[in-house]
C-alpha cells in the first residue's frame, strides 16, 4: 500500500537529512570545477555556431548532468546500508511488501536526486550567470525525467551487485562512461564519429541535448517531449532489468 512506501521513504528521508554531507558534495564540487570548463565550453560553442556564448551555457549543465550521474551511488547506498545496518530483513518482515520497499527507498532517492541536480543548476545561476532561454516547463520535465532515468539506473545496479563497493565502483565507471559519450564534457558532435554513432545510448545524451535548446536555443515545453519520453524509456528499461535480475537471484536463492 501507499502508506507503506511513504514510511519508508520517511525513515530514509530522516536519515539523508541527519547526515546530507554526500548530496552537498556533489553539489558543491561541480560548482568548483566550472570556471575550469568554461574556457574549453566557449570555444566548442564557438565552433559550433554560438559566437556570443560566454561557456557557461554548456558547463553548468554539463557538470549538472555529470555529477547527477554520480549521485546515483546515494540509491545504491540507501539499499545496501539496511543490509549492512541488519535491518533489511526486518523491513521484509513488516506489512510492507517489496515493492512497498522499492518504491519507499525510491522516492526519498529521487527527491535527493532532483534536489541535487537543481541546486547545481541554481548554483550556476547565482555564481556564474547561468540563464537558460527556453520553457522553465521544458525544464522542469528534463530534470524529473533525467532524475527518474537515474533511480532506474542506481536500482539495476543493486540487482546486479552482491557488495556496495562492487555496486560504486560499477555505477562510477559506468556514469563516466555515459557522462562521457552524452556530451558532459563537451558537444556530441565534437566526438569521434564512431562515439557520435552510440551517444543516443546513454541518459546523459538526452538530457543534455534537451537542456542546450532550453539554454541556447529559446527552445519551448514541446520540444523537449521526445528527448523526456527518451529518458522516461530508460528509467522503464532500468526498472524492468533490475526486477529482473533481483527475481533471477531470488530463484537461485542468492539474498
Amino acid at each position: 500500500m501507499l502508506r507503506h512506501s511513504l514510511a519508508v521513504a520517511a525513515i530514509d528521508a530522516r536519515i539523508l537529512w541527519r547526515d546530507p554531507s554526500p548530496v552537498v558534495v556533489m553539489t558543491v564540487i561541480p560548482l568548483v570545477f566550472v570556471p575550469f570548463f568554461v574556457p574549453g565550453a566557449r570555444g566548442q560553442l564557438a565552433a559550433a555556431g554560438y559566437a556570443s556564448a560566454s561557456g557557461v551555457e554548456y558547463a553548468v549543465p554539463g557538470l549538472a548532468v555529470l555529477f547527477a550521474l554520480l549521485c546515483v551511488q546515494q540509491v545504491v547506498t540507501a539499499f545496501f546500508r539496511d543490509h549492512q545496518w541488519g535491518t533489511w530483513d526486518r523491513l521484509r518482515t513488516s506489512p510492507a511488501r517489496s515493492v512497498d520497499l522499492l518504491l519507499g527507498k525510491s522516492l526519498t532517492a529521487f527527491a535527493a536526486q532532483l534536489l541535487q541536480f537543481v541546486a547545481v543548476l541554481l548554483g550556476g545561476a547565482l555564481l556564474f550567470g547561468y540563464r537558460p532561454n527556453g520553457s522553465v516547463l521544458g525544464l522542469v520535465l528534463v530534470l524529473v525525467a533525467f532524475s527518474a532515468a537515474m533511480i532506474g539506473f542506481g536500482l539495476l545496479l543493486v540487482s546486479a551487485s552482491r557488495s556496495l563497493e562492487l555496486a560504486l565502483v560499477i555505477g562510477n565507471v559506468l556514469a563516466m562512461l555515459m557522462a562521457g559519450i552524452g556530451g558532459a564534457f563537451g558537444p556530441v558532435e565534437s566526438l569521434p564519429t564512431w562515439m557520435q554513432t552510440i551517444a543516443p545510448a546513454s541518459p546523459a545524451y538526452w538530457a543534455l541535448q534537451a537542456m542546450r535548446s532550453l539554454t541556447l536555443d529559446h527552445a519551448g515545453a514541446l520540444d523537449t517531449l521526445g528527448p523526456s519520453m527518451a529518458l522516461f524509456g530508460f528509467a522503464a528499461g532500468f526498472v524492468l532489468l533490475a526486477v529482473a535480475l533481483l527475481a533471477l537471484r531470488r530463484r537461485k536463492g542468492i539474498s
